[in-house]
């Protein structure tokens, strides 16, 4: 007997006969759905992760368009890779295990503190006492969790602080890893990439990773035609098909984000409506939706 729903990964097939809410939640849900740019960058992580500790560490700026798969490639990383930690006490840790990699998102404020605590509440840590030096502490909260890369993801943030302000935190970024011999990973538009360049000796630690925007070829096909086996209906949509492609490709903007947001609305009203497969008229009708630029874990 034949396998039912074949057009489906195995583990998506169970979900077809379900209520429409648990399709939809799925629909909605973040996947990783690994392409050739992703890939690559996800390699490139790892070689920096297990590069040897050295007096001047590897760094690597991800650099690509809004809604193209910065954010997911580090939170898909990250969550490879972090182990869970306990919850500390102002005096110290209480039976940590080691954390390989942490993951913030640069504040867009001046205030330094705001960058050190955004570190000790992704670690679930307490802060310190009024009296301690925030920067030590932190710094000594890392080396004793033995974190081996620290990531930070809208690094372009930097751009909306004061010129004298943007020099301080890039000071930071360069005087962190010298001191804990910790590789930096960060995220950014053009604009971060730029922001760096305004300190020389810090651009030159920062080696760029170009994620590039979609073109309309076989590796577009490859993800889309991927992405169709995550989707819960019955029948196959085809969406590799030359006219469906081309119609993703034209409302998309070339970036992953907004492809995966098309299909994901159509493929809710599908299910919605009780329609066995997305067609062209709901690609169509979902790409005429606002689209807020909301953030998916699928790679990109």
């Amino acid at each position: 007997m034949s396998e039912r729903y074949p057009h489906l990964q195995p583990d998506v097939r169970l979900l077809v006969d379900r209520s429409r809410q648990e399709r939809i939640a799925f629909v909605q849900s973040d996947q990783w759905i690994g392409y050739p740019a992703a890939t690559a960058a996800m390699d490139r992580l790892e070689s920096i992760l297990h590069h040897a500790r050295a007096r001047r560490m590897e760094n690597c700026l991800l650099i690509g368009d809004s809604n193209n798969g910065k954010s997911t490639i580090l939170e898909t990383f990250a969550a490879r890779h972090g182990d869970p930690v306990r919850l500390r006490e102002p005096d110290g840790l209480t039976g940590h295990r080691p954390l390989s990699v942490v993951l913030i998102e640069m504040p867009k404020e001046a205030n330094e503190a705001l960058f050190w605590e955004a570190i000790l509440e992704r670690l679930r840590c307490a802060p310190p006492r009024r009296s301690e030096n925030l920067m030590r502490y932190t710094c000594a909260i890392l080396d004793q969790l033995a974190v081996r890369m620290l990531m930070i993801d809208e690094l372009h943030n930097i751009t909306r602080l004061p010129p004298r302000a943007q020099r301080d935190r890039l000071l930071l970024l360069k005087s962190l890893s010298n001191r804990l011999r910790l590789p930096i990973v960060a995220a950014g538009t053009r604009d971060a990439e730029a922001a760096l360049k305004t300190d020389e000796q810090t651009a030159n630690r920062f080696e760029p990773f170009v994620l590039p925007r979609w073109r309309l070829n076989q590796e577009f096909r490859s993800f889309v035609a991927s992405y169709e086996r995550l989707l819960p209906l019955p029948e196959p949509s085809n969406l590799a098909d030359k006219e469906p492609l081309t119609a993703l490709f034209n409302v998309s903007e070339g970036t992953v984000g907004r492809v995966v947001r098309v299909i994901q609305r159509a493929t809710e009203t599908a299910i919605e409506a009780g329609k066995p497969r997305v067609d062209l008229a709901l690609l169509e009708a979902a790409s005429r939706l606002p689209y807020g630029g909301e953030r998916r874990r699928v790679a990109g």
